[in-house]
């Protein structure tokens, strides 16, 4: 069975899924100064695109999605494309808003499994950050067993959870904590990256210590360091890479995105040289500029532009169909009695 914020689903009738949205985040805890003072803060507008393609983390207003009718309505076209499901992965540290998800996801038709987690220490809220090791992993377990605190639904998986080049204490506190609660259940678990480094195989040895499975850890985000040897590296030891496509906006001097261009490019190549490597596929919708409303490509980018780009460029429809459907049920159905 996969969990579903409107109760569970049997695998068999699962559709094309994409693994990794937001609908009701707030990221404001990640906002920065941009390069002109004077426009940081400023809410998101069509005469403020420009600055914020450039600057993207300048704007509070940006960083959270925080209109429940406006989700819905920008997930028509994903679903006319032939999106029959997502997962929404806004942890703690990302301001997750659960009580809307089940509304959401009756208005538009597309089922939603919603994540839990702890995304990187600095950014979870006090009463995340005073759990010891031990009260964390009760947490997780409880979200995915009993119910998500203050909802009547449970996690379809754990997530994501978020790392630094550091790996600091408190990181591996919650790798730690999430890894055996995953495993206590046979869930899932996405990881982000640091991009700049390279400790995946760290992380994954850290994870196999407390129980879980290298094919049950999911790293996300994984376009964000487009290296074909590290992605043979992870790859090669069983875990999932994630490739999201529509965040081309940049912060200058802290986040350097690259074109879905150059991700259709580099993942086209990566597939025709790994046949047997595991990929789940996603957007990250996570701010206001990405949605269609204000001149973003929206939730309906993925399957309407990029799935049918990788078929032109020979990606065969069973791997596509293994990305969409076969693997996210592999990851997400959890098999409870």
């Amino acid at each position: 069975m996969i969990e579903t914020v409107l109760g569970p689903v049997e695998a068999s009738a699962w559709g094309r899924t994409c693994m990794h949205d937001h609908l009701l985040s707030d990221s404001s805890r990640l906002q920065r100064a941009g390069q002109d003072p004077s426009l940081d803060g400023l809410p998101v507008s069509v005469e403020h695109l420009g600055y914020l393609r450039t600057n993207l983390l300048s704007s509070a207003d940006n960083l959270r999605l925080d209109d429940p009718a406006l989700a819905v309505a920008e997930l028509a076209p994903a679903r006319g494309a032939g999106e029959r499901a997502l997962v929404e992965c806004s942890s703690w540290g990302l301001g997750p808003d659960h009580r809307g998800f089940p509304e959401i996801s009756r208005a538009s038709g597309v089922a939603v499994v919603s994540a839990y987690g702890a995304y990187v220490p600095r950014t979870v809220p006090a009463w995340i950050a005073a759990m010891t090791e031990a009260e964390l992993e009760a947490h997780l377990v409880e979200a995915l067993t009993v119910a998500i605190p203050g909802t009547d639904f449970r996690a379809g998986m754990l997530g994501i959870m978020g790392t630094t080049g550091e790996l600091d204490d408190r990181e591996l506190v919650q790798l730690r904590a999430a890894a055996r609660a995953a495993a206590s259940v046979g869930a899932a678990v996405s990881v982000r990256l640091e991009p700049e480094a390279r400790r995946g195989l760290e992380v994954l040895a850290l994870l196999a210590d407390e129980g879980l499975d290298a094919e049950r850890v999911v790293f996300t985000n994984s376009d964000e360091f487009m290296d074909a040897a590290y992605w043979d590296e992870l790859a090669s030891a069983g875990a999932v890479l994630e490739m999201c496509f529509g965040t081309e906006a940049v912060h200058l001097g802290r986040i350097e995105n690259p074109s879905d261009r150059d991700r259709v490019a580099f993942f086209t190549e990566f597939l025709a040289e790994h046949p047997r490597s595991r990929h789940v596929l996603g957007e990250s919708v996570w701010t206001k500029m990405q949605l269609r409303a204000y001149g973003g490509y929206g939730y309906g980018h993925l399957l309407g532009a990029i799935v049918p780009e990788l078929a032109a460029r020979g990606v065969s429809e069973a791997r596509i169909d293994g990305m969409l459907v076969a693997e996210p049920v592999r990851l997400l159905d959890l098999q409870r009695a």
